[in-house]
Protein backbone atom coordinates (compact mmCIF):
# COMPACT_ATOMS: atom_id res chain seq x y z
CA UNK A 1 0.00 0.00 0.00
CA UNK A 2 1.67 3.27 -1.12
CA UNK A 3 2.27 6.21 1.72
CA UNK A 4 1.27 9.81 0.54
CA UNK A 5 4.71 11.88 -0.31
CA UNK A 6 4.86 15.20 0.10
CA UNK A 7 7.47 17.27 -2.20
CA UNK A 8 8.22 21.24 -1.11
CA UNK A 9 10.26 22.45 -4.54
CA UNK A 10 13.27 20.33 -4.54
CA UNK A 11 12.70 19.19 -0.41
CA UNK A 12 10.57 15.66 -0.68
CA UNK A 13 9.40 14.43 2.93
CA UNK A 14 7.33 11.44 3.80
CA UNK A 15 4.62 11.96 6.66
CA UNK A 16 4.06 13.42 9.09
CA UNK A 17 5.53 16.61 8.50
CA UNK A 18 4.96 20.50 9.07
CA UNK A 19 4.64 23.29 6.66
CA UNK A 20 3.84 26.70 6.71
CA UNK A 21 2.13 29.27 4.09
CA UNK A 22 1.64 26.83 1.10
CA UNK A 23 0.55 28.71 -1.75
CA UNK A 24 0.25 25.96 -4.16
CA UNK A 25 -0.95 22.05 -3.69
CA UNK A 26 -0.18 19.99 -5.76
CA UNK A 27 -2.19 16.73 -6.48
CA UNK A 28 -1.19 13.89 -8.82
CA UNK A 29 2.00 12.01 -10.83
CA UNK A 30 5.36 11.90 -10.27
CA UNK A 31 7.29 9.10 -12.59
CA UNK A 32 10.69 7.64 -13.91
CA UNK A 33 10.34 8.43 -17.58
CA UNK A 34 12.50 5.58 -19.53
CA UNK A 35 12.82 7.35 -22.92
CA UNK A 36 14.15 5.40 -26.05
CA UNK A 37 15.33 8.28 -28.93
CA UNK A 38 15.46 6.19 -31.99
CA UNK A 39 18.30 7.55 -34.62
CA UNK A 40 17.24 10.03 -38.09
CA UNK A 41 16.35 6.71 -39.80
CA UNK A 42 12.45 5.48 -39.05
CA UNK A 43 11.83 2.89 -41.61
CA UNK A 44 12.94 -0.35 -39.49
CA UNK A 45 11.57 1.14 -35.89
CA UNK A 46 8.82 -1.24 -35.96
CA UNK A 47 8.73 -5.05 -35.46
CA UNK A 48 12.37 -5.13 -35.14
CA UNK A 49 15.23 -3.29 -32.96
CA UNK A 50 16.49 0.02 -33.64
CA UNK A 51 20.09 2.03 -33.00
CA UNK A 52 19.22 4.61 -30.79
CA UNK A 53 19.44 5.77 -27.30
CA UNK A 54 17.86 5.27 -23.87
CA UNK A 55 17.51 7.86 -21.08
CA UNK A 56 15.71 7.85 -17.59
CA UNK A 57 14.41 11.26 -16.21
CA UNK A 58 12.06 12.28 -13.45
CA UNK A 59 8.51 13.19 -14.78
CA UNK A 60 5.01 12.71 -14.28
CA UNK A 61 2.69 15.59 -14.74
CA UNK A 62 1.67 16.57 -11.28
CA UNK A 63 5.49 16.61 -10.50
CA UNK A 64 6.98 18.47 -13.31
CA UNK A 65 3.92 21.31 -12.48
CA UNK A 66 6.02 21.46 -9.29
CA UNK A 67 9.08 21.69 -10.64
CA UNK A 68 7.93 24.64 -12.89
CA UNK A 69 6.48 26.09 -9.85
CA UNK A 70 9.43 26.00 -7.81
CA UNK A 71 11.38 27.16 -10.54
CA UNK A 72 9.24 30.50 -10.69
CA UNK A 73 9.47 31.12 -6.89
CA UNK A 74 6.13 29.51 -5.90
CA UNK A 75 5.62 27.87 -2.27
CA UNK A 76 4.23 24.68 -3.96
CA UNK A 77 3.52 21.25 -2.02
CA UNK A 78 3.25 18.23 -4.07
CA UNK A 79 0.94 15.41 -2.57
CA UNK A 80 1.66 11.61 -4.15
CA UNK A 81 1.87 8.54 -3.93
CA UNK A 82 5.65 6.31 -3.52
CA UNK A 83 5.98 2.71 -4.24
CA UNK A 84 8.26 -0.04 -3.05
CA UNK A 85 9.56 -1.73 -6.48
CA UNK A 86 12.62 -0.93 -8.39
CA UNK A 87 11.72 2.30 -10.26
CA UNK A 88 10.00 3.70 -6.55
CA UNK A 89 13.49 2.84 -4.97
CA UNK A 90 15.58 4.26 -8.26
CA UNK A 91 13.50 7.47 -8.09
CA UNK A 92 13.94 7.59 -4.03
CA UNK A 93 17.92 7.49 -4.39
CA UNK A 94 17.90 9.82 -7.29
CA UNK A 95 15.33 12.60 -6.38
CA UNK A 96 12.62 11.11 -4.01
CA UNK A 97 9.75 10.17 -5.96
CA UNK A 98 7.16 7.59 -7.40
CA UNK A 99 7.09 4.01 -8.57
CA UNK A 100 5.04 4.65 -12.11
CA UNK A 101 6.68 3.87 -15.00
CA UNK A 102 6.04 5.97 -18.52
CA UNK A 103 8.16 4.34 -21.39
CA UNK A 104 8.35 6.47 -24.38
CA UNK A 105 9.62 6.48 -27.55
CA UNK A 106 10.79 9.35 -29.81
CA UNK A 107 11.60 9.99 -32.88
CA UNK A 108 15.17 11.94 -33.66
CA UNK A 109 13.62 15.03 -33.51
CA UNK A 110 12.47 14.55 -29.98
CA UNK A 111 8.70 14.37 -31.04
CA UNK A 112 6.63 11.57 -29.20
CA UNK A 113 6.07 8.26 -31.47
CA UNK A 114 4.16 6.38 -28.92
CA UNK A 115 4.10 5.34 -24.90
CA UNK A 116 2.92 3.35 -22.10
CA UNK A 117 1.86 4.11 -18.70
CA UNK A 118 1.55 2.48 -15.90
CA UNK A 119 -0.41 4.78 -13.04
CA UNK A 120 -2.66 2.35 -10.97
CA UNK A 121 -0.55 3.29 -8.10
CA UNK A 122 -2.39 6.96 -7.77
CA UNK A 123 -5.78 4.90 -7.86
CA UNK A 124 -4.22 4.33 -4.83
CA UNK A 125 -4.47 8.18 -3.17
CA UNK A 126 -6.72 7.75 0.06
CA UNK A 127 -9.30 10.77 -0.36
CA UNK A 128 -9.84 11.71 3.70
CA UNK A 129 -6.06 12.30 3.36
CA UNK A 130 -5.88 14.33 0.71
CA UNK A 131 -8.71 16.25 1.85
CA UNK A 132 -7.50 16.90 5.37
CA UNK A 133 -4.20 18.36 3.83
CA UNK A 134 -6.18 20.64 2.34
CA UNK A 135 -8.06 21.85 4.82
CA UNK A 136 -5.20 22.04 6.95
CA UNK A 137 -2.66 24.18 4.49
CA UNK A 138 -5.18 26.15 3.15
CA UNK A 139 -3.55 26.90 0.25
CA UNK A 140 -4.18 29.91 -2.00
CA UNK A 141 -4.57 27.75 -4.98
CA UNK A 142 -5.11 23.61 -5.67
CA UNK A 143 -3.92 21.70 -8.72
CA UNK A 144 -4.67 18.10 -9.57
CA UNK A 145 -3.87 15.95 -12.79
CA UNK A 146 -5.61 13.48 -14.69
CA UNK A 147 -3.25 10.22 -13.33
CA UNK A 148 -5.68 10.42 -9.90
CA UNK A 149 -8.94 8.78 -9.81
CA UNK A 150 -12.21 10.82 -10.80
CA UNK A 151 -13.66 10.07 -7.00
CA UNK A 152 -10.56 12.01 -5.82
CA UNK A 153 -11.40 14.79 -8.39
CA UNK A 154 -14.81 15.48 -7.24
CA UNK A 155 -13.76 14.98 -3.25
CA UNK A 156 -11.62 17.75 -4.20
CA UNK A 157 -13.51 19.68 -6.19
CA UNK A 158 -16.28 19.59 -3.13
CA UNK A 159 -13.55 20.33 -0.42
CA UNK A 160 -12.11 23.34 -2.52
CA UNK A 161 -15.78 24.83 -3.02
CA UNK A 162 -16.10 24.63 1.12
CA UNK A 163 -12.53 26.40 1.41
CA UNK A 164 -13.54 28.97 -1.13
CA UNK A 165 -9.91 27.57 -3.02
CA UNK A 166 -10.13 27.73 -6.96
CA UNK A 167 -9.15 24.02 -8.36
CA UNK A 168 -6.32 23.75 -11.79
CA UNK A 169 -6.89 20.60 -13.77
CA UNK A 170 -4.19 19.38 -16.18
CA UNK A 171 -5.84 16.78 -18.23
CA UNK A 172 -2.73 15.20 -18.75
CA UNK A 173 -3.99 12.69 -21.61
CA UNK A 174 -7.28 12.35 -23.95
CA UNK A 175 -8.92 9.44 -22.07
CA UNK A 176 -7.43 11.08 -18.65
CA UNK A 177 -9.27 14.47 -19.67
CA UNK A 178 -12.80 12.67 -19.45
CA UNK A 179 -12.00 11.81 -15.62
CA UNK A 180 -13.56 15.21 -14.91
CA UNK A 181 -16.57 14.56 -15.77
CA UNK A 182 -17.42 11.24 -14.56
CA UNK A 183 -18.76 13.10 -11.61
CA UNK A 184 -21.22 15.86 -12.42
CA UNK A 185 -20.44 18.03 -8.90
CA UNK A 186 -16.65 17.75 -10.12
CA UNK A 187 -17.49 20.67 -12.32
CA UNK A 188 -20.72 21.82 -11.09
CA UNK A 189 -19.44 22.50 -7.67
CA UNK A 190 -17.29 25.70 -9.27
CA UNK A 191 -14.47 24.94 -7.59
CA UNK A 192 -12.59 23.76 -10.90
CA UNK A 193 -11.89 27.42 -12.38
CA UNK A 194 -8.79 26.40 -14.77
CA UNK A 195 -7.72 24.35 -16.77
CA UNK A 196 -5.08 23.47 -19.56
CA UNK A 197 -5.29 20.62 -22.38
CA UNK A 198 -3.86 20.39 -25.65
CA UNK A 199 -6.03 20.94 -28.80
CA UNK A 200 -6.79 17.44 -28.63
CA UNK A 201 -7.98 17.05 -24.70
CA UNK A 202 -10.33 20.12 -25.10
CA UNK A 203 -12.05 18.65 -28.32
CA UNK A 204 -12.90 15.44 -26.14
CA UNK A 205 -13.80 18.04 -22.93
CA UNK A 206 -16.04 19.97 -25.04
CA UNK A 207 -17.84 17.18 -26.81
CA UNK A 208 -18.15 15.15 -23.12
CA UNK A 209 -19.14 18.70 -22.06
CA UNK A 210 -22.26 18.94 -24.28
CA UNK A 211 -23.51 15.24 -23.87
CA UNK A 212 -23.16 15.24 -19.87
CA UNK A 213 -23.59 18.75 -18.88
CA UNK A 214 -26.99 21.23 -19.62
CA UNK A 215 -26.50 23.30 -22.61
CA UNK A 216 -24.54 26.79 -22.48
CA UNK A 217 -25.68 29.95 -23.11
CA UNK A 218 -24.51 32.03 -25.97
CA UNK A 219 -22.10 34.61 -25.65
CA UNK A 220 -20.77 37.81 -26.90
CA UNK A 221 -17.03 36.91 -27.93
CA UNK A 222 -13.89 40.00 -27.45
CA UNK A 223 -10.66 38.80 -29.17
CA UNK A 224 -8.03 41.12 -27.93
CA UNK A 225 -3.84 41.17 -28.65
CA UNK A 226 -2.46 42.47 -25.32
CA UNK A 227 -4.22 43.37 -22.07
CA UNK A 228 -8.21 42.64 -21.20
CA UNK A 229 -8.59 45.75 -19.26
CA UNK A 230 -8.83 47.50 -23.03
CA UNK A 231 -11.78 45.79 -23.68
CA UNK A 232 -13.19 46.91 -20.73
CA UNK A 233 -15.32 50.12 -21.93
CA UNK A 234 -16.21 48.21 -25.30
CA UNK A 235 -19.80 48.60 -25.90
CA UNK A 236 -22.21 45.51 -25.86
CA UNK A 237 -22.08 43.52 -29.35
CA UNK A 238 -18.49 44.80 -30.21
CA UNK A 239 -16.15 42.69 -31.85
CA UNK A 240 -11.94 43.16 -31.89
CA UNK A 241 -10.55 40.76 -34.08
CA UNK A 242 -7.15 39.78 -33.68
CA UNK A 243 -5.04 37.43 -36.13
CA UNK A 244 -4.29 33.85 -34.72
CA UNK A 245 -3.33 30.58 -36.65
CA UNK A 246 -5.18 28.19 -37.86
CA UNK A 247 -5.17 25.86 -35.67
CA UNK A 248 -6.14 28.39 -33.12
CA UNK A 249 -8.93 29.76 -34.61
CA UNK A 250 -10.21 25.97 -35.45
CA UNK A 251 -9.94 25.11 -31.15
CA UNK A 252 -11.22 28.65 -30.57
CA UNK A 253 -15.25 27.53 -30.77
CA UNK A 254 -14.69 24.62 -28.31
CA UNK A 255 -12.69 26.18 -26.01
CA UNK A 256 -15.75 29.28 -25.87
CA UNK A 257 -18.34 26.58 -25.44
CA UNK A 258 -16.65 24.50 -22.29
CA UNK A 259 -15.49 28.16 -20.99
CA UNK A 260 -19.46 28.48 -20.05
CA UNK A 261 -18.22 25.80 -17.19
CA UNK A 262 -14.91 26.18 -16.15
CA UNK A 263 -14.17 30.05 -16.89
CA UNK A 264 -10.26 29.81 -18.15
CA UNK A 265 -8.77 27.49 -20.52
CA UNK A 266 -5.60 27.94 -21.43
CA UNK A 267 -5.42 25.64 -24.52
CA UNK A 268 -1.37 24.61 -25.35
CA UNK A 269 -1.28 24.38 -28.86
CA UNK A 270 2.57 23.17 -29.24
CA UNK A 271 4.79 24.49 -31.68
CA UNK A 272 2.02 27.00 -32.38
CA UNK A 273 1.68 28.77 -28.88
CA UNK A 274 -1.22 29.10 -26.49
CA UNK A 275 -4.41 30.25 -26.60
CA UNK A 276 -6.72 31.75 -23.78
CA UNK A 277 -9.92 31.93 -22.83
CA UNK A 278 -11.29 33.62 -19.83
CA UNK A 279 -14.59 34.33 -18.66
CA UNK A 280 -14.89 37.98 -16.94
CA UNK A 281 -19.16 38.92 -15.93
CA UNK A 282 -19.71 35.78 -18.26
CA UNK A 283 -18.25 37.53 -21.23
CA UNK A 284 -15.75 35.67 -22.63
CA UNK A 285 -12.07 37.57 -23.27
CA UNK A 286 -9.86 35.49 -25.90
CA UNK A 287 -6.02 36.25 -26.24
CA UNK A 288 -3.65 34.34 -28.18
CA UNK A 289 0.24 34.14 -27.05
CA UNK A 290 2.59 32.87 -29.91
CA UNK A 291 5.46 30.72 -29.04
CA UNK A 292 8.64 31.86 -27.98
CA UNK A 293 11.55 30.89 -30.59
CA UNK A 294 13.77 27.84 -30.16
CA UNK A 295 16.18 26.50 -32.66
CA UNK A 296 15.42 22.79 -33.75
CA UNK A 297 18.68 21.92 -32.39
CA UNK A 298 18.06 22.72 -29.38
CA UNK A 299 14.94 20.48 -29.00
CA UNK A 300 16.21 17.58 -27.00
CA UNK A 301 12.65 16.27 -25.85
CA UNK A 302 8.71 17.78 -25.97
CA UNK A 303 7.88 15.29 -23.20
CA UNK A 304 6.79 17.47 -20.03
CA UNK A 305 7.06 20.71 -21.88
CA UNK A 306 3.34 21.82 -21.51
CA UNK A 307 3.07 20.84 -17.86
CA UNK A 308 2.75 23.95 -15.87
Amino acid sequence: MPNPLHILGKRFIALPFELTCVKLIIIGGVALDITGTIGKTRSSTLYTSSPGKVTQTLGGVGRNVCEAAMRTGANALMVSAVGDDFAGKTIRQGMKDINMVYNALHSNDGQLIAAVADMDIFQQLDSSQITTILENEQPDLVCFDGNISSELMCDIAKKCKMLNVPAFFEPTSVPKSLKLFDHPATVSSGAVRYISPNQFELEVMSETAKMKLSKASEDIVFLEQSNSSAMQNQPEKSYSFIEIPPLAERVLPQALYLSNYIPNIVTKLGEYGCLLVARSDMTPVVRYFPPEPIEPKEIRSVTGAGDW
